[in-house]
């Protein structure tokens, strides 16, 4: 093979060499044909910091006949005249500091893959217009190993990444892309899908040190093209626009499971029956894990008891991993926030990504004062959401929106906004979950269909913890729906648990612990033992223990919006 046919590369998992990161006593050839053998790297290049370039050469040759070994592309990074030195199958990325890609482009002729670093919106689009370069370097997306002095603003974040991978795809052309920076076992995942958008996808990761720097390389390599399979897989299960990404089809959703079509009443019945499922208890009380405030902390405990689950409030990072095998779900709450509750909610979070469970994020406070807003988007940033329950203020700090509504505080009210539905699918489709927004309408939506709710009494605004319990009520919903989908499709990827779609229909889930909490305080507030906000507690435990399918069905107030 002389050439290469650039429209069927698979960017999946791109491997970037570093021979200074190889741990010692490793061989680099034997490396890399180890990490190529299996078929779970699918591009390399051929990374030489320090090397002269007649080293250089003499590296890339031999890498070259491991990489045509196994029908792998191959690149060089920013060294034209290596490039040029090797067969037209070879290609060559660059920077943004290097070679004007118009230039490479001239040089090297048509038939040679060239890719491009890019890490701004701006660098993106004119990559993407002039057309020169084939594909994409989005990053860097974290701090790495590979290159010292990345500070905190030159990392663009998942936020960032997502922007970009949305404008590689804007007007009649779709760049491809790999997302490169920080991207390893643990946070591959999580960025692949925050990188994700309605717009557009990554086709892959770039990584260097999450390979290299391990002496079971082909096991690295295997275990990050198990993520990235596992991603593309899940990304039918929240929407079927491969066709538009120019990806491939064979993972579209059936139409059949397409659950977007469904009117308020389907959802209260939905959401009655999973009740009753849950309550049965086939599958045992599901583990909630609530890394909550501490002036909270009872309350929730009590009332995921009172639904039927079991509560766990521990913060301790030392055990977060081994429990995230074990719980149903997790619930991240910034009530009180420690350091050691912030290492928690790290290692808790990013543990239930790896091991499918659904995470609930409650920002509270969360536009009161910049550390709050720092905190927030720190879990957004490493931690893949899948339901994020906030007031009005809190979530319009998060979708950048803070002068709609005033926070004052932990307390603060929803206040008023001007588009609520507006504002709760931006974010759900921003930060790839379902959201939903608490006031006297509460809105729950996972991007596409928005149900409004008019449940609730308003002796729950009377009494401190009620909107954290109801976080743990919502979390325990989300993991009846995983139960449940256990009797029917095991949850194989991202996709299944960490959006509203498919087969576990999270969206349902977060519905049935909305209308159990809303619908108790309505029955707590009704009884005449309840006085006030005091009596109102033990009648709302009361309640929400005997609160039943049945009562979803002849007490929930719902409507599917527009």
């Amino acid at each position: 093979m002389s050439t290469l046919d650039k429209s069927k590369v698979d960017y999946s998992v791109y491997l970037v060499t570093g021979r200074e990161l190889l741990p010692p006593g490793v061989d680099y050839y034997e490396s890399l044909e180890r990490c190529l053998a299996h078929g779970h790297v699918t591009v390399v290049q051929i990374r030489e910091k320090d090397a002269e370039t007649n080293e250089f050469l003499e590296i890339a040759k031999k890498s070259l006949a491991i990489c045509d070994k196994y029908s792998v592309p191959m690149l060089i990074n920013d060294n034209l005249s290596v490039c040029l030195s090797l067969p037209e199958r070879v290609g060559l990325h660059i920077g943004q500091e290097d070679i004007p890609v118009s230039e490479a482009r001239r040089i090297l002729g048509d038939k040679r893959l060239l890719g491009i670093s890019v890490k701004t919106i701006e660098q993106a689009a004119k990559a993407r217009q002039e057309g020169f370069a084939d594909y994409a370097g989005v990053g860097p997306c974290y701090g790495t190993q590979s290159k010292a002095g990345i500070t905190e603003d030159k990392v663009i974040g998942i936020s960032g990444a997502q922007k970009i991978v949305a404008e590689l795809a804007r007007g009649t052309r779709r760049m491809p892309c790999v997302l490169i920076g920080g991207l390893n076992q643990k946070t591959a995942a999580r960025t692949l899908f925050g990188a994700t958008s309605s717009d557009n996808a990554p086709d892959g990761i770039a990584v260097i040190s999450a390979i290299v720097a391990r002496a079971d390389s082909d096991k690295a390599a295997e275990e990050l093209a198990h993520i990235v399979r596992a991603y593309k897989v899940g990304l039918d299960a929240s929407a079927s626009i491969y066709d538009t990404w120019g990806l491939s089809s064979a993972f579209a959703l059936p139409p059949e499971l397409n659950a977007n079509a469904h009117d308020a009443e389907w959802y209260k019945n939905a959401a009655a029956d999973l009740l009753g499922l849950h309550r049965q208890g086939v599958h045992g009380p599901p583990l909630i894990q609530t890394i909550t405030s501490h002036v909270s902390s009872t309350m929730s405990a009590n009332l995921a008891l009172a639904f039927s689950a079991s509560p766990i409030m521990s913060h301790e990072a030392a055990e977060a991993a081994d429990l995230s095998r074990a719980v149903g779900a997790l619930v991240l709450n910034i009530g009180t926030i420690s350091p050691a509750s912030r290492e928690g909610m790290y290692v808790a979070g990013t543990s239930a990504n790896r091991n499918l469970k659904p995470v609930v994020l409650d920002p509270v406070g969360g536009g009161a004062t910049q550390f709050r807003k720092d905190v927030v988007r720190g879990i957004l940033n490493h931690t893949q959401v899948t339901l994020l329950k906030g007031n009005a203020a809190e979530l319009a700090s998060i979708a950048g929106k803070s002068d709609e509504v005033q926070s004052r505080g932990v307390d603060s009210g929803a206040g008023q906004l001007k588009d609520p539905v507006g504002l709760v699918r931006h974010l759900a489709r921003t930060e790839r979950c379902l959201v939903l927004l608490s006031g006297k309408t509460d809105y729950l939506t996972d991007g596409e269909t928005v149900i409004a709710s008019t449940n609730g009494h308003p002796l729950l605004g009377a009494i401190t913890g009620s909107g954290c319990a109801l976080g743990v009520t919502v979390a325990t919903g989300l993991a009846a729906a995983c139960n449940k989908a256990k009797d029917e499709e095991p949850a194989i990827s991202l996709g299944n648990t960490m959006v509203a779609h498919g087969k576990v229909d999270l969206l349902v889930g977060a519905l049935m612990g909305l209308l159990g909490m809303t619908i108790a305080s309505e029955k707590a507030a009704r009884r005449d033992d309840v006085k006030g906000p005091g009596t109102f507690i033990a009648a709302l435990q009361d309640e929400l223990a005997a609160v039943s399918p049945e009562d979803i069905r002849a007490h929930a107030q719902l409507e599917v919006v527009p």
